[in-house]
């Protein structure tokens, strides 16, 4: 199957084009804004047209193509003679072969290539016949209805009294389901099926969507709430700019617990009171029940939810529903960017500054980038909310190039919490080894006899960090990656996260032969274990990618600890942000300077992020709030402008960094990649690549600003059994460097060096 996207009248032959021979869809699937969707992840991400479709449809749409064969005629005896074995064993199966069904498992069997081959010689002979089916990869969910048949006299008809029952419901109703039907009337199934029996009532299917159970479909009665007159200032603003009907961005940035969903409450309520549409999208699924409970007070069946944990048929469903506008609110993450909106008035992106919403596998698209496209495409509002706003995001603002709001205070009577740091070096002084703080761990004993709730972070799953042999010194190393297993008590194995491999923690030292391994460091299982041996009769939830799998699985276990059901959240960084808990008064963070050194030029201001956004889960309601970070560099800056919650202090420590390092905003980073089976071949085509880069730049009549800073490995060398290197560039991304960069691509990929490994662009990714 193709998509076809222009059409032109030639006189001239085209041997390359190939022939229409069906039209798959009675409408086209793709209209002119996803065209233009498709054309701009293409140009600026480097992906195929096909890779740019594919993202943009639910999987669910895509049709498969069948072979079905019949039977003609029985073989001449000369025909016959020629027959290879499997011809014949082939003719003579579909000779007596009754159902399509058998014909399919026969050509599933073993040998399935050589039975099709065999059918397909048998098909140019003319004894057998091939027709091409296409059938939809997911189907729609129906349900089997009733009605009553058309041109029947009721009056002439002999009914029993319990089919009379039957047939005053339809009257009433028109239709129904068949157990609809039964039950009302108060009869069996049977009686329905004597009906349609009689040609009385007739079947029909009706189609019916997959909804995810988290969905109510009505709306239910809400407090109402007024907003403050700080919130009102930025609604009103943010409203005027909406109702423009122009394309324009803005940026919110509010302390953690100010009630920026309020806002946005407010808006999308605004938006669609002008028959529009709007679209919320946050940076993790976890955010999602919590966020989808309140808007669904709201606006109750409106509402599509868009994530990565749905079922195929739930995302083809909700497509679905927002194409034929039975949706008009969109609650999702980064793929919920795509909905099929037909009058956007207002995108929001929540935690705008996440890095989940760029994606790290083709196309490497950026939510806020395609949110941008589409918002001039309707001439809506995007609006960019957080906390802890990207660097980016916040120099666009104060450059003038989106619209700054702010909201300084904390709703209603909430304050921020009072904030400590621990100095995890003076533990040690006194003897204590463990990762808890004596200070954090009265802490959490004082919460648990008062009745309130606490939150831990520690931004590491499993129970250590990795397992060291103690006869030759060396960590057990993953043998397709290049970094060290993690140690999971829970099912006594080392797991690496990146390729999934394991192996028993109780083998020898896979280096040495030795028996004596060392688990080091601290993960989510450690402190939960710590801490039920400290406090045995607390409920303690952990919350990791390890304990929240199922589908269903972050609103169950919220929700839980919403209600109470649990004393202490031990969890990674998925519960750090957007979360809303008015008993949680105090929160720790471990490990708080983990990732203050790593070698992207993000991590200061990931660290800032995660340790301001954990901090504002204490004291949201009328309790006042604590937290404590523990930390081995309390003098570190970052660290210190994270506790006192001052955004504007690190913004511009940050933002003059970046300038002296040329590094965004004030440039963008292109990364190109390249990966495979052989260190040697992937090096050495790394540095050729760089050679015709280079002689590629300098051959440029105009001078563009590159600095290429050739090749080095990539962070993590060796992942999933290929070795990876890379090339860096600072430049700007515009159009003339991406033709630049293309037309060096094709000067690789003419070369037969290329043809065993894989290469790819990333701008403004991961480094």
């Amino acid at each position: 199957m193709g998509l076809v996207f222009d059409a032109k009248e030639t006189s001239e032959t085209l041997p390359s084009v190939k022939p229409i021979l069906a039209v798959v869809d009675e409408e086209p699937v793709i209209g002119e804004e996803n065209f233009k969707m498709i054309r701009f992840m293409v140009d600026t991400t480097f992906c195929t047209y096909y890779d740019a479709v594919k993202c943009i449809l639910p999987a669910g749409l895509n049709q498969t193509a069948a072979e079905e064969f019949h039977y003609v005629r029985s073989p001449l005896p000369a025909e016959e003679a020629k027959f290879t074995p499997v011809e014949k064993l082939v003719a003579d199966y579909m000779k007596d072969a009754q159902t399509q069904t058998e014909i399919r498992d026969f050509f599933s069997e073993r040998d399935a290539a050589a039975r099709r081959k065999a059918a397909h010689r048998l098909v140019q002979l003319g004894i057998l016949e091939c027709t091409d089916l296409l059938r939809n990869k997911i189907g729609s969910k129906t349900v089997r209805m009733v009605r009553l048949a058309e041109n029947v006299d009721l009056e002439t008809l002999s009914l029993t009294p319990k089919q009379r029952e039957v047939v005053a419901v339809l009257q009433a109703a028109g239709s129904a389901s068949e157990k609809e039907a039964a039950y009302h009337a108060g009869v069996g199934e049977g009686v329905i099926k004597t009906l349609a029996a009689k040609g009385v009532l007739e079947y029909f299917d009706r189609e019916i969507y997959r909804i995810p159970k988290s969905i109510k479909k009505e709306h239910t009665d809400s407090e109402e709430f007024v907003l403050s007159s700080e919130q009102q200032k930025v609604f009103e603003g943010l409203c005027a700019l909406m109702m423009q009907e122009e394309a324009c961005a803005a940026l919110l940035v509010g302390v953690t617990g100010s009630g920026k969903t309020q806002v946005y409450l407010r808006l999308i309520e605004s938006c669609l009171a002008e028959g529009r549409q709007a679209m919320l999208l946050v940076p993790e699924i976890s955010l999602t029940p919590q966020l989808l409970a309140k808007f669904q007070q709201f606006f109750g069946e409106k509402i599509a939810v868009i994530h990565s944990s749905l079922s195929m048929g739930e995302r083809l469903d909700a497509y679905k529903r927002i194409q034929k506008g039975d949706a008009s609110i969109v609650i999702g993450t980064r793929s919920g960017v795509f909905a099929p909106f037909s009058n956007l008035g207002l995108i929001i992106l929540d935690e705008e500054g996440e890095h989940s919403y760029k994606s790290d596998s083709t196309p490497r698209y950026h939510a806020r980038d395609i949110a941008k496209l589409r918002c001039v495409y309707h001439k809506a509002l995007l609006l960019l909310g957080s906390a802890t706003p990207s660097i980016e995001s916040y120099y666009a603002a104060q450059t003038g190039r989106y619209h700054l709001f702010e909201l300084k205070n904390r709703f209603g009577t909430a304050s921020l919490p009072e904030v400590h740091l621990i100095d995890m070096r003076k533990e040690e002084e006194n003897g204590n080894v463990s990762v808890l703080s004596e200070e954090l761990l009265q802490q959490l004993i004082r919460n648990y006899r008062n009745r309130e709730q606490s939150i831990l972070l520690i931004n590491r799953r499993g129970f250590a960090a990795f397992a060291l042999c103690m006869d030759c010194g060396e960590p057990v190393r993953c043998p397709n990656c290049s970094i060290t297993l993690t140690y999971h008590k829970a099912n006594g194995y080392l797991m690496c996260h990146y390729c999934g491999y394991t192996r028993q923690a109780s083998l020898s030292c896979p280096s040495c032969g030795g028996k004596h391994l060392n688990m080091v460091g601290t993960g989510t299982q450690k402190v939960e274990d710590i801490i039920a041996m400290t406090l045995p009769e607390a409920k303690i939830l952990r919350m990791d990618t390890d304990t929240v799998s199922s589908r269903y699985a972050y609103e169950e276990k919220f929700t839980q600890f919403e209600m109470g059901d649990y004393d202490i959240l031990v969890g990674t960084q998925m519960v750090a942000k957007g979360l809303n808990f008015p008993n949680v008064t105090l929160v720790g963070v471990l490990n708080s300077d983990q990732s203050l050194y790593s070698s992207d030029y993000r991590c200061s201001e990931r660290i800032f992020s995660l340790i301001t956004q954990v901090i504002g889960r204490s004291g949201r309601s009328v309790k006042p709030g604590r937290a404590y970070i523990q930390t081995l560099s309390p003098e570190n800056e970052v660290i210190r402008q994270a506790a006192a919650q001052d955004y504007e202090s690190f913004y511009q420590q940050e933002i003059m960094l970046r300038k002296l390092n040329l590094q965004p905003p004030f440039c963008d980073l292109a990364v190109i990649g390249f990966s495979g089976i052989s260190d040697d071949l992937v090096h050495r085509c790394a540095e050729r690549f760089c050679e015709l880069l280079r002689t590629r730049i300098l051959a440029e009549q105009e001078p563009m600003p590159i600095v290429l800073l050739g090749v080095s490995q990539a962070g993590i060398f060796r992942l999933n059994g290929k070795y990876r290197y890379r090339i860096i560039l600072k430049c700007k991304n515009q159009k003339r460097f991406r033709n630049m960069l293309r037309e060096v691509f094709s000067q690789a990929a003419a070369q037969k060096l290329f043809s065993r490994i894989s290469v790819f662009v990333d701008i403004n990714g991961e480094i």
